[in-house]
């Protein structure tokens, strides 16, 4: 009975989308596209401390090693489980989860576009999200956030069908989007916690008890066993610890000149559409209707919450701007029917230049004689592929030169977690301060072995030689150059990449600061 009743409520609302085979045909199509365009591009390499972190979790999940990070990822994870008992590579795994991820995004774009105002605004949507920047670098590398445009444009249609056009029956399909956002990227919940308030208040005293049961159901189905593994109170502690030293320390024009990247990275030419319109607003003396007070305001509660997160507390880069991107890139659609006016030549060619123009500047190759540093979420192609050679002939090298039982690795912050990922027997170290003297880093060391990990304050800035060791491989390339009064050898490796080896003995001490190293021999 309940099977029939939620189905019967899927159906209805599935016919608010008002699909024609033409539709289902184009579905098909932007599937298709995003699909290949992801999966045969795909990183090689792990490319940043998410990948690892996500694989790992795939086979051994645990807050307290940070596989993931707190609080966990719980349905993004199960996702990469799944992909995992195929393909029995938990990177491969993952990522395949980010191809799943551009496949339901470009549809869901297109179909929420479509029912919300035409079938130009959903394809505009839908192009855009294939061919951004920062959209397509997340479909190719292991991150949760390409999840979000899916998951809260779908939230944002069913708040505007109970807000904007006051739908009935909606209680049911609002909890299990929510339930789904929540399980995949709980903390997103801060940034879209405008939408939740603004479509739960104007739901039905009946629908609010229908959404809390369906949102219940669906997140007991992995807060159960979560909780039961980790334990109540080690669960939340670990989470808030995690979350407050999470927090930058950058200013807010920093995080603001993050997000003016992260708009442009996203939409490209597609901006100026937007632009144009708002524009166009203006001189014609728009005036606004009570609807349209409504659409300011549904449109407000989605944009707001997320921006003020990213520019008040933390926006590392665009992925931490994915909910309000995912308005922003309803509204530069819609911008761009009202611009071409249902003209449709005038469409393909705008269209087209959007789509041509985001793919060059996606992969342009920024450095072709690799003399640049690698950086992480770039969102350039280049770079993926930059770390899939550099990153991967020195893991090669050093598996094939290096006798772990003698070897510690010694890294910047930056691709410790990869190093750590692929050299598994081998103790990973990274000594912040080396690379990085912004204060409550300075002191921080991090090691690694067997996918275990630990941090500390290393408040005398040195290492001590362990017995046995007699090499010390630093992978980055410019480490060599921090290396003061002590002999060392380079290797120079496919891609403009260096690998430094020291000879050490037991008893030695390493001594570094900020770009300097040295080594005391043992009395």
């Amino acid at each position: 009975m309940a099977k029939v009743y939620i189905n019967s409520i899927m159906s209805k609302f599935v016919k608010k989308l008002n699909l024609n085979n033409y539709d289902i045909l184009l579905c098909f199509i932007l599937g298709l596209v995003a699909f290949f365009s992801r999966f045969l591009l795909l990183e090689k390499i792990q490319s940043h401390w998410d990948g690892p972190q996500y694989s790992i979790a795939v086979v051994r999940f645990s807050l307290i090693q940070q596989t993931p990070a707190p609080p966990g990822y719980p349905l993004y994870i199960a996702m990469g489980k799944f992909f995992y008992i195929f393909f029995k590579d938990p990177h491969f795994a993952i990522l395949m989860v980010s191809v799943l991820a551009s496949v339901v995004g470009a549809i869901a774009l297109y179909l929420v576009g479509k029912a919300w105002y035409h079938r130009i605004v959903g394809l505009t949507a839908s192009i855009i999200f294939l061919t951004g920047s920062t959209f397509y670098y997340f479909g190719l590398t292991p991150y949760a956030y390409l999840t979000i445009p899916a998951t809260t444009t779908l939230l944002a249609f069913i708040t505007y069908l109970i807000y904007v056009k006051k739908g009935n029956n909606l209680g049911i399909i609002f909890g299990i989007v929510f339930g789904i956002s929540f399980g995949i990227r709980p903390q997103e919940t801060f940034q879209i916690f405008g939408l939740l308030i603004l479509g739960f208040l104007f739901l039905t005293a009946k629908e609010k008890i229908k959404a809390v049961i369906t949102f219940t159901i669906i997140t007991l189905i992995w807060v159960i066993p979560l909780l039961y593994y980790t334990g109540v109170l080690n669960f939340v502690n670990i989470s808030i610890s995690f979350l407050l030293a999470s927090l930058t320390h950058s200013t807010v024009f920093q995080r603001l000149e993050l997000i003016v990247k992260g708009f442009l990275l996203s939409f490209g030419l597609s901006s100026l559409a937007l632009l144009y319109y708002f524009w166009k607003i203006y001189k014609d003396s728009f005036k606004i209707s009570n609807r349209y007070y409504k659409t300011i305001i549904f449109y407000s509660a989605w944009i707001l919450p997320s921006f003020a997160y990213n520019l008040l507390l933390r926006s590392e880069h665009a992925g931490y701007q994915m909910s309000y991107l995912a308005a922003l890139l309803m509204l530069v659609s819609y911008a761009v029917w009202k611009v071409i006016q249902n003209n449709k030549q005038l469409f393909i060619l705008i269209v087209f230049c959007i789509a041509v123009f985001n793919l060059y500047w996606f992969f342009y190759n920024r450095d072709p004689r690799y003399v640049l540093p690698y950086r992480p979420t770039s969102f350039h192609y280049s770079d993926i592929r930059k770390n899939d050679l550099k990153t991967g002939s020195k893991v090669n090298f050093i598996l094939s030169k290096f006798n772990p039982k003698n070897t510690i690795i010694i890294t910047n912050s930056v691709l410790w977690r990869p190093y750590g990922y692929y050299l598994k027997k081998y103790e990973v170290v990274s000594l912040d301060g080396l690379a990085d003297n912004t204060p409550g880093i300075l002191h921080l060391e991090r090691d690694q072995k067997d996918w275990n990990m630990r941090q500390f304050e290393n408040k005398n800035l040195t290492l001590i030689i362990p017995k046995n060791v007699t090499d010390i491989v630093f992978p980055d390339d410019e480490n060599y150059q921090y290396i003061i009064n002590y002999p060392y050898k380079v290797f120079n490796l496919p891609g403009n990449s260096k690998v430094t080896l020291l000879k050490v003995n037991s008893g030695d001490v390493i001594s570094y600061k900020f770009h300097y190293l040295t080594v005391f021999k043992a009395k």
